[in-house]
């Protein structure tokens, strides 16, 4: 039988595995997943196990359900589902990224996705360098650092951030700081692998180029238009050394191939405007993985999370009228 977690497991783990009394933000994250009521002390403990400050530390721990996910490429260009969420793979970095494995959040499901489509590609890791675009406060640097990786992370500059109510909302960084809030990495690896720099994906300084690797979680919607993101896709392939891999996820129509919203703060991608981006970059030489509009048909795939969001069950959402789920895009760049 499993016992629920308690804040005091939380303390033990910090101390025992990672020999430090915790953090702030570390703390305050792992409570909230234990006054959840929906993590046992056995789920706790191996978060704290595969995290990357406990193998810099002690090393990878065998024996503990998973050391590694799944290396065969299998991701192709998909919609959330709660049967990804609910796979060896999802659940592996779920407890990665210091998330409650299995949880039905479509973000869990988005950080997931990036991570495992760039696992199975084989540029995460050490000497690999990557370049994440609108990061937020999102967990995925840090991650990326501590595997080994040089990361560039990016975000809106603070003055236009605060206009779009990023700031107010707490989904914009500031600065490099605040990317290692729930300690996935020490500090000390963060500071010396980890940059920070302002930009705007509609403007992409020339300068950032030859990456292994990028990403971008839900962000391309909120550029202004559908084009806009779309452009922001093709153009941001530039960053990238030939051979490179890029993975977005972004919001997908799962009511209407015709009707959306196609201008404003949040615009919502269709299954042909997915497909036409896909025609486009495999025209310029790009390999685009297979697009699967799959969108499941279990209690919670079907459930429609309506304004103001519960987050319990939160794979679709509704948006301006449209029920709406995340898409994963997964592109790799021409080879010349």
């Amino acid at each position: 039988m499993n016992l629920n977690a308690t804040p005091d497991d939380v303390i033990h783990a910090y101390r025992l595995l990672l020999g430090r009394e915790p953090d702030p933000d570390g703390m305050e994250h792992f409570n909230g997943l234990v006054r959840d009521g929906n993590i046992d002390a056995t789920e706790l403990a191996q978060m704290f196990l595969r995290s990357p400050e406990f193998m810099m530390k002690a090393g990878r721990v065998s024996g503990i359900a998973m050391d590694s996910p799944a290396a065969s490429p299998v991701l192709n260009c998909r919609a959330c589902t709660r049967r990804d969420i609910e796979t060896a793979n999802f659940r592996y970095w779920a407890s990665r990224l210091g998330l409650r494995p299995g949880g039905l959040h479509r973000k869990a499901w988005e950080w997931c996705f990036i991570s495992q489509a760039l696992y199975e590609r084989n540029v995460l890791g050490p000497g690999r360098r990557g370049l994440g675009f609108a990061v937020g406060q999102e967990p995925l640097t840090s991650l990326f650092v501590g595997m080994g990786c040089e990361v560039l992370a990016t975000d809106l500059d603070p003055e236009r951030a605060d206009e779009q109510g990023w700031v107010e909302g707490n989904q914009h960084a500031a600065g490099r700081a605040q990317l290692n809030k729930y300690g996935l990495c020490s500090p000390e690896l963060f500071d010396a692998h980890a940059g920070f720099r302002h930009v705007d994906m509609r403007a992409i300084p020339e300068d950032l180029a030859g990456y292994d690797f990028l990403w971008s979680s839900c962000a391309l919607e909120h550029l202004g238009t559908l084009q806009w993101g779309l452009d922001f896709v093709a153009n941001a392939l530039k960053c990238l050394r030939p051979g490179g891999i890029a993975v977005h996820t972004t919001e997908f129509n799962v009511e209407s191939d015709t009707q959306t919203i196609e201008t404003g703060h949040d615009v919502i991608y269709r299954r042909r405007d997915f497909s036409r981006l896909a025609e486009d970059l495999r025209r310029q030489g790009h390999h685009v993985e297979p697009l699967d509009f799959d969108t499941g048909d279990s209690d919670a795939d079907l459930h429609v999370d309506d304004p103001p969001y519960t987050g319990k069950v939160h794979l679709k959402l509704r948006i301006g009228g449209f029920a709406s789920t995340s898409f994963g895009l997964i592109i790799r760049r021409a080879n010349a």
